[in-house]
């Protein structure tokens, strides 16, 4: 559900990383914050490919995304 979140607002999360410091922690509280998300999950984002952003990925993990949702239900 990260990768989808920072993946509606790329603009944003390359903001959010430009504005940090160098300090990794804060690139990661800095994600977390702006995004709303855990830190697991902020360091998830930080590993992400910028190859991950192109409209078939993103359609590619939404999809993933539903199938473990409705397996989870």
């Amino acid at each position: 559900m990260a990768y989808i979140a920072v993946m509606d607002r790329p603009e944003e999360l390359v903001t959010v990383c430009a504005n940090a410091s160098d300090d990794a922690d804060q690139v990661r509280r800095a994600i977390q914050d702006a995004f709303g998300i855990m830190a697991l999950a902020a360091d998830a984002v930080l590993s992400m490919q910028m190859r991950r952003f192109t409209p078939v990925e993103r359609k590619r993990m939404q999809g993933e995304l539903t199938a473990l949702k409705a397996n989870l239900t």
